[in-house]
């Protein structure tokens, strides 16, 4: 018997569409301004079963744009927010979550029976590594992150984009990772004053993550969770990347033919496909 509480996503998507969304395990690394919402939006979706990987804690400035977090969260675990605001939609979902970074930890083993990985991280590092795990075990991963680019006071750019890796095309061969930020990730506290000294890089500049607000985060996570939705329900192939350029307000698909022999995209096609 249809719940009638997803009839209208059954409009959409149809009855099978909506039973897949809840057979689906969803992993989320990284549960700040972009993650808070895309787990949000998927209770609303009908998911049900979460695997969530983030070790940071709620500061006062995360307040104006993590989903679910409140005066009075200060200090709370981040995975707490989460739990509290998707079982607020979904009170008999499956969360099993992860206080560690990616890769750390018990990380893996809580990401070890995901369908679908979500990555809404701040560092290129650690974007590269879920997409060396995710390509080895076949597990389609979709990246989502934004950005505000400001230079001496003034603001060049906001928005952000959406990547859908399922083995046509990824954040490497597609060339969207900074490689400066990964060669100095790889580097000792030395080895980067010297880097920095000689590529002029400012220390302050290297600071923190930057402006963030929570509308461009809504879209930029409303884009990451429907790219997912039509991934899992097959209402038509996922975009491979979808860019949002928010100073002047458009959405746009990417369509970039991924160049041939990349190593990570390879490895979906030796992999045993996701159960989506």
């Amino acid at each position: 018997m249809t719940e009638d509480r997803y009839i209208k996503n059954e409009g959409l998507f149809g009855a099978e569409g909506q039973a897949r969304l809840t057979d689906t395990i969803v992993g989320i690394v990284g549960y700040g301004g972009v993650g808070s919402i895309i787990g949000a939006l998927l209770a609303y979706l009908g998911i049900v079963r979460y695997r969530l990987v983030e070790f940071d804690e709620v500061e006062r400035t995360n307040l104006n744009r993590l989903a679910g977090g409140l005066p009075g969260d200060e200090g709370e675990l981040k995975t707490h927010i989460a739990i509290r605001t998707i079982k607020a939609v979904q009170p008999d979902a499956d969360i099993l979550v992860s206080a560690h970074e990616f890769g750390e930890g018990d990380s893996l083993d809580v990401l070890a029976d995901v369908d679908v990985v979500i990555g809404c991280v701040d560092r290129e590092l650690a974007r590269l590594h879920i997409l060396d795990w995710a390509s080895r075990h076949g597990i389609p991963y979709i990246d989502a992150a934004t950005d505000v680019i400001v230079t001496d006071g003034i603001v060049e750019y906001y928005g952000g984009r959406v990547v859908v890796m399922t083995g046509d095309g990824c954040v490497a061969c597609l060339q969207l990772l900074d490689q400066d930020e990964l060669r100095r990730s790889t580097m000792t506290e030395d080895q980067r004053e010297v880097y920095d000294r000689i590529y002029g890089i400012s220390t302050s500049a290297l600071e923190g993550t930057g402006p963030a607000v929570v509308t461009i985060n809504g879209v930029v996570g409303s884009l990451a969770a429907t790219e997912m939705m039509v991934l899992v329900t097959g209402l038509r192939p996922p975009q491979r990347k979808l860019t949002y350029h928010a100073h002047d307000g458009g959405v746009r698909p990417d369509r970039t033919v991924p160049p041939k022999g990349c190593a990570y995209c390879a490895r979906y096609g030796r992999s045993a496909p996701a159960a989506v």
